[in-house]
């Protein structure tokens, strides 16, 4: 249900999932530069292996609200610290992280399923650390969420680690989506420690992502 497609570029399924990145940096008053800086010092100094894997099923996406004991009957991308949601890491084979999903993370990382590591303008000191607890042996696939071409990255779409991981599942061949524990109103319990009432704001962008992908959350208003 998932296999390797050598040289595969992961683009993005939808220009729209591009442009609004900007409109999310405008809405947080973030930096472009910073994003951009972010990206090309996390190429630099990553070393690991890439993956190429590829999908041609569906896929389940768990994201942070993932209720715990999930056993994903399709092959699964999770969403940081949502690993701490899954009971059989043999049907994982992906995990997408900017490097906050404390404590739950750092336990799956090493055991054979790709990361997918993320930058942005202020997370520089969380992908360092991740990539100093990762052996040379541990495959990595990088993103970034500026306009800008990036050799050895990829920008696929998406904000949240949530909707990131369903913009990354399309762009690698996904034939459908399963959403698992994604909520709009509700700060999951695996997304670590975070800034409720800041959390809620970004899960609101998450939501209009997924929407241009024509996709709901259950609990959408």
């Amino acid at each position: 249900m998932w296999g390797i497609d050598v040289g595969r570029a992961m683009k993005p399924v939808a220009e729209d999932l591009i442009l609004i990145q900007d409109e999310i940096r405008e809405s947080f008053d973030w930096d472009l530069k910073s994003d951009y800086e972010s990206a090309k010092s996390l190429v630099m100094e990553c070393k690991n292996p890439t993956s190429s894997i590829c999908f041609n099923s569906k896929v389940t996406v768990v994201g942070a609200a993932a209720s715990p004991g999930i056993a994903p009957q399709y092959p699964a991308i999770v969403a940081d610290g949502a690993i701490g949601a899954i009971t059989d890491l043999s049907k994982v084979a992906l995990i997408v992280t900017d490097g906050d999903g404390t404590p739950h993370l750092e336990k799956a990382l090493n055991k054979g399923i790709p990361i997918c590591l993320h930058a942005h303008g202020d997370n520089q000191e969380s992908w360092t650390r991740i990539l100093s607890l990762i052996d040379e042996n541990q495959e990595v696939i990088l993103t970034h969420q500026t306009p800008y071409h990036i050799d050895g990255m990829h920008n696929p779409g998406g904000f949240t680690d949530g909707d990131r991981a369903v913009c990354i599942a399309l762009a690698l061949g996904a034939t459908d989506v399963e959403l698992v524990g994604f909520s709009i109103n509700d700060v999951g319990q695996w997304s670590g420690v975070t800034d409720e009432k800041r959390k809620l704001i970004k899960l609101k962008w998450m939501n209009k992502v997924l929407q241009i992908l024509s996709l709901r959350v259950n609990n959408e208003e």
